[in-house]
Order: structure tokens, then sequence, then C-alpha cells
């Protein structure tokens, strides 16, 4: 197995952990947006650029949460 392979292969199992970035869908509008992963087992906050709705990602259960306005 070649180096190159082994990156292929953490890239499949933690969202941007080689490029920093991953692709997630706007639970509100389903536009497909690429955003920045700092921490691929956290969580992150993001906003749609298409309908500006804010969100949450668990990078580590695979989740995506909607927000709620306190």
């Amino acid at each position: 197995m070649s180096l190159f392979e082994n990156f292929l292969m953490y890239e499949l199992c933690f969202p941007g952990a080689v490029t920093g970035e991953t692709e997630v869908e706007c639970p509100y509008c389903q536009e497909l947006l690429t955003v920045a992963v700092d921490d691929p087992m956290g969580e992150e906050v993001y906003q749609c650029c298409e309908c500006a709705g804010t969100f949450e990602v668990d990078w580590g259960e695979g989740v995506v949460r909607y927000q709620t306005e306190e």
C-alpha cells in the first residue's frame, strides 16, 4: 500500500482531514456548500450563502442540526 492510498482512506473517514474542507448540503434549501472543517470530530456552525440559514454540523456523530434563534 502506498503512502497516497493512506491519505485517501483518512479523507474518507474524517471529513476535511486532508484538505481542510468538505461539502455539506444546507438543511434549509439543499444547496451544496463547501465548508472548512477545523476539527473532524467536533461541532461547527455554518451559514448558507444562498438562504442565510444557520445550522450546526457534529462531525463526530455525522449529524446536521437546524439552529434555533434564542
